[in-house]
């Protein structure tokens, strides 16, 4: 079934009204339901400005048509990311309006790659099976500042590799390797070494301006520690893939360069601005994270990512300092709704913590594997002297 009705309530913008369009979905008509149509029309002499098509039951995906002679332009937007922008559509804006959306997404398919709204949740399940895993692993865990479980069991401080006190934990940072420990025990028999880990890859970041801050700053830590895991990760989990550079896992590949401005249902989606390229070692601005996340899942299913994130002190030398670092799992579910799950220091918080932290301005992603088993260390069993 399917409700019909003017939307005069000044959601959107004042000099317009729109038409909705909405197919039932759980007893409700919500106006971003998947197959919702929302036409812009002037207040002024009713005309046509824009439609609004929804492309999964969530108000962050959908597309934009809007009038061009006697032709239209389509954008499609995922998660604030504006993956296609003005690709031309050659019937008319009222003939749009008359077609189903399937002739639209015939009429694009050259241009646009549809398919991250067609998932095929079986392709995650390698995924959510090791987040399940996670989960009720994290009662048994604590939060440490500077903790780790080193190679042979002992929890240690990650900067001098002494013992930790009688309540041991884990820091971002240890908690990281916990979990790639986990992943490559069953198929190495070992645990990976603290003091490997943390060694300054220093001819492969930064600059001469930040080489005389390493040793009193430590700025690259978190990068140089999640490109060390990465690098270790693919290494025993495909050995015929090594690689020199430990960059090579580096999400480096930019996935658009507009992002909306806002978000709002009705009238938003429609106002971009531009979406900075994805730098060596700083990577992206945190308001693109979700819709970088989605594109990576669609086109690499079954990854998860170390993400680290950073920003530039304000005090002088007013270096960048890479500070946190969380594991972020994109997937499909089996409903196929796109998810992320997001484990960091001990606990699993949320994509929402994340992008609302103040402290955060971008994020740099490295690619990390899933193997069948998980198999971590017991922090319980790692507090001995």
């Amino acid at each position: 079934r399917w409700s019909v009705y003017v939307d005069r309530s000044g959601t959107g913008s004042g000099d317009a009204f729109y038409t909705v369009f909405s197919p039932e979905r759980g007893g409700a008509w919500p106006q971003y339901a998947q197959g919702s149509w929302i036409v812009k029309r002037s207040r002024a002499d009713g005309s046509f400005m824009q439609a609004k098509v929804f492309l999964r039951s969530d108000p962050q995906t959908f597309a934009r048509i809007y009038p061009f002679g006697d032709r239209s332009l389509l954008d499609v937007v995922a998660y604030g990311g504006v993956l296609y922008r003005e690709v031309i559509i050659p019937l008319s804006f009222e003939a749009v309006l008359r077609s189903p959306f399937s002739r639209v997404r015939q009429l694009t398919a050259d241009v646009v790659d549809w398919s991250p709204f067609s998932p095929e949740p079986a392709l995650y399940g390698g995924l959510r099976a090791l987040a399940d895993s996670i989960r009720p692993l994290l009662p048994g865990l604590r939060y440490a500042d500077d903790g780790a479980i080193d190679h042979d069991g002992r929890a240690v401080r990650i900067a001098d590799l002494g013992a930790q006190g009688p309540e041991p934990g884990l820091n971002c940072s240890g908690f990281a390797k916990w979990l790639v420990d986990g992943t490559l025990a069953p198929l190495t028999g070992s645990y990976l070494r603290v003091d490997a880990l943390r060694e300054r890859m220093i001819d492969w970041r930064g600059s001469s301006f930040t080489v005389k801050f390493e040793e009193k700053y430590d700025p690259f830590f978190g990068l140089d520690w999640a490109r060390a895991l990465a690098t270790a990760a693919w290494s025993a989990l495909y050995p015929s893939r090594r690689e020199e550079s430990p960059l090579a896992w580096d999400v480096s590949e930019p996935p658009f360069a507009l992002i909306v401005r806002d978000a709002d249902p009705v009238n938003g989606g429609g106002a971009y601005r531009p979406y900075s390229a994805n730098f060596d070692d700083a990577g992206f601005e945190l308001p693109g994270l979700k819709a970088v996340l989605f594109s990576l899942a669609s086109r690499e299913p079954g990854r998860y990512y170390l993400a680290q994130f950073s920003a530039r002190k304000p005090v002088e030398p007013h270096l960048r300092t890479w500070f946190h670092l969380a594991a972020l799992f994109p997937y499909f579910d089996t409903d196929g709704v796109f998810r992320v799950a997001v484990f960091e220091s001990a606990e699993e918080t949320s994509l929402d913590r994340i992008m609302g932290d103040p402290d955060y301005e971008f994020v740099k992603l490295v690619r990390m594997p899933v193997s069948g088993r998980f198999s971590p260390q017991a922090l319980e069993a790692s507090a001995a002297p």
